[in-house]
């Protein structure tokens, strides 16, 4: 494994087992009761995301002992000196930071109010609607991180696995082994081209893949993370499935999610094309595809995930249909 390989994950004493029984269980405990609220893992540290913003940091303090907080002051400067200490060392520290939870929110709502972040509030529900809602365990996919970077070129906005719901993939009968899933997010039409737009997220996907070694370490690293969540009991919508994931498929998929998109506007036909160019040139060592929606939601399931081909036909109908 490379050095520079940020590998996410906890380990087992003791902050997994502070998580659950220890010092930092009422913050585990707030967040799964807490919808608004999404806990990450991160290489020895977890995010506290709300609207798609980080609410706090929790890290391993320095030479272990206990544990430290962190809030952001890009937010609300003023808020951070009204804040708890750093340290965390008892169940009384946690607790002082649960009490601060509305006021770091409201500051956050006020940042939110000026400083729009509409796709990275939109990655927070869609992790809520694949791995918490009251339909999470009738969808196909389980979203196992967000803003992924491992420092090494690889930064992804969700990563999730594909797990089919039905009785034989539940089962993981019949050879049937779960799939990881890159996912970029694309609120609005602005963002389809230029240094963040499809054909430039299709060509970071195309070298990051293309290494074997990258692509093994990425998912080692995606089943650790994903046995850790089940574990600390944030994805809800597997707590009755007693059937461990130990393998995921050779190939990979990456997809678009787009939403808001304007069907009047050509710019999204513009960008798939140069990606159909791209791939004339230089098959893809991954499947691309792109999701669409279920009336209206962000719930995922396989049968909605279009191939380019198929994606470019429906914005084809969509097109005749607005000329």
């Amino acid at each position: 494994m490379s050095n520079q390989f940020e590998r996410h994950g906890l380990t087992e004493k003791p902050f997994i087992q502070d998580l659950q029984e220890g010092v930092l269980a009422p913050l585990l405990k707030r967040v799964k009761e807490d919808t608004s609220l999404d806990m990450e893992i991160r290489q020895e540290y977890i995010n506290i995301y709300y609207r798609g913003g980080n609410l706090l940091e929790v890290s391993k303090g320095s030479k272990g002992a206990g544990y430290s907080a962190f809030f952001n002051p890009e937010y609300v400067p003023a808020i951070r000196p009204l804040l708890p200490s750093s340290r965390i060392s008892s169940v009384s520290d946690v607790e002082k930071w649960l009490a601060q939870i509305p006021a770091i929110k409201n500051a956050m709502d006020l940042y939110f109010g000026k400083k729009r972040k509409a796709e990275r509030a939109s990655q927070q529900m869609v992790v809520y609607e694949n791995n918490a809602s009251p339909w999470a365990g009738g969808t196909d996919y389980f979203i196992v991180d967000i803003e992924y970077d491992n420092h090494i070129g690889a930064r992804f906005d969700l990563v999730a696995l594909r797990w089919d719901w039905d009785a034989t993939a539940r089962k993981l009968q019949r050879h049937y082994l779960p799939k990881l899933t890159v996912i970029e997010m694309k609120t609005g039409d602005g963002a389809l081209k230029g240094s963040a737009g499809l054909l430039e997220h299709y060509q970071q996907w195309e070298d990051f893949f293309a290494n074997p070694s990258h692509l093994d370490e990425f998912k080692q690293e995606m089943l650790v993370v994903f046995k850790q969540k089940r574990k600390l009991g944030l994805i809800p919508a597997l707590q009755k499935n007693p059937n461990d994931v130990i393998r995921v498929a050779d190939d990979v998929d990456v997809v678009f999610l787009l939403a808001n998109h304007d069907p009047a506007s050509r710019k999204l036909i513009a960008a798939v094309d140069e990606i159909r160019e791209k791939q004339r040139t230089k098959p893809p060592t991954f499947n691309i595809r792109f999701a669409t929606a279920t009336f209206m939601g962000f719930g995922l399931y396989s049968q909605n995930m279009l191939s380019l081909d198929e994606f470019r036909q429906q914005l084809d109908r969509i097109a005749k249909k607005t000329a």
